[in-house]
């Protein structure tokens, strides 16, 4: 399972990383939600875990964006 998480703190991508590494996933980083929509058109992501508050596209407009085109599961930080 490929799991696609985005924040602007790339520390906290990390730590999501390394748990999420520990249970046998693969991680795709994006730090705004403007590299998460670009990298939903070329990667194949199972789910998205999206902070709320980042630059240039924030959580809640990139997920809007990608509503448009899957019905991907996203869990909101």
């Amino acid at each position: 399972m490929r799991i696609l998480v985005c924040d602007d703190d790339k520390e906290i991508v990390d730590a999501i990383e390394i748990y999420l590494f520990q249970e046998g996933y693969e991680v795709i980083k994006a730090y705004d939600g403007e590299q998460a929509v670009e990298l939903m058109k070329t990667e194949d992501v199972d789910l998205i875990i999206i902070d709320v508050m980042m630059p240039k596209l924030d959580g809640i407009r990139a997920t809007l964006q990608i509503r448009k085109e899957s019905s991907i599961p996203i869990i909101i930080l």
